[in-house]
């Protein structure tokens, strides 16, 4: 397992239901291009960092049409691990590709200020649909609970 410093996730400009996404740690890259079917993975993710945020294990499936992708998101003591698989299928065996597992600021601040990010850009509806307010809003919460949290315990 990699002890990392950060990750680094870009949501890029959807096009047709498509979204390019790229994740890249110190040793680490990987570049695919998620579906917006059956759901919307933006959505799914801000709803993952919702529970990660709250110590509940949680994953998202990035749909490749056909193969898939996951983030898988647990509380390991005080870090959080991230386990990346991928898969020929949703039902078909996971392959671990990558594992690391870091702090709040290097695992799930990188993935919060991405949503966050993804949600300025200018892009039609008909390409993808912007991330629900509400859990954006609901995410911003917790994320700035945590941190105020954190700089007080320094």
């Amino acid at each position: 397992m990699t002890k990392t410093r950060k990750i680094e996730l870009n949501l890029g400009n959807p096009t047709n239901g498509w979204l390019p996404i790229e994740l890249k740690s110190t040793d680490f890259e990987l570049e695919f291009n998620a579906s917006n079917i059956p759901e919307n993975p933006t959505d799914k993710l801000c709803e993952s960092l919702i529970l990660a945020v709250n110590g509940i294990e949680t994953e998202i499936c990035w749909n490749l049409e056909p193969e898939c992708c996951f983030f898988e998101l647990k509380q390991s003591g005080k870090d959080i691990e991230l386990n990346i698989s991928k898969s020929g299928g949703i039902t078909e065996n996971r392959n671990l590709i990558y594992k690391l597992a870091g702090d709040f600021e290097s695992v799930i601040l990188p993935m919060y200020r991405s949503l966050k990010k993804f949600n300025t850009l200018e892009f039609d509806k008909a390409d993808w649909k912007k991330i629900d307010q509400i859990k954006l809003n609901k995410l911003t919460e917790l994320v700035t609970e945590r941190k105020n949290y954190l700089q007080q315990r320094v």
